[in-house]
């Protein structure tokens, strides 16, 4: 999960990429899906919705054996939803926040989205399954 350009996007490739067998879902996938015109009193059901069913797919898919790298840009309903899910089937969630680099003149400099991946995953237990991106 992180604001726009932290980067979330190209990490999330990497990771499914380099995580056998793996999945990788976007939220934003979900949401696109639903075909009709929300007002203002129907988005918010239109987001738990679709919150609901891609943290349905994601869990669906760990228990299947799978590695699920989850594309997510909203932190705190889609941590709830996922949790819920999460004690429901059993299975482990474990996230990852980014967050973009720094104004600050005296920092370091942001790490590559390879770096990123490769940090991400080398700080995972073997088989770890990856939600919530």
């Amino acid at each position: 999960m992180d604001p726009a350009g932290a980067g979330h996007s190209k990490v999330a490739e990497l990771l499914a990429a380099r995580l056998h067998p793996s999945v990788h879902l976007r939220t934003d996938d979900f949401l696109r899906v639903i075909r009709d015109t929300p007002t203002p009193l129907d988005a918010q059901r239109r987001t738990t919705t679709a919150l609901a069913a891609a943290a349905q797919a994601a869990f669906a898919y760990a228990t299947g054996g799978y590695q699920v790298v989850l594309e997510s840009p909203a932190a705190p309903p889609t941590l709830d939803t996922f949790r819920r899910e999460s004690r429901t089937t059993g299975a482990a969630l474990h996230y990852v926040v980014l967050s973009p680099s720094s104004d600050d003149p005296g920092a370091t400099a942001e790490p590559t989205p390879e770096a990123t991946a490769d940090s991400i995953l080398t700080s995972l237990p073997h088989r770890t399954h990856l939600l919530g991106w």
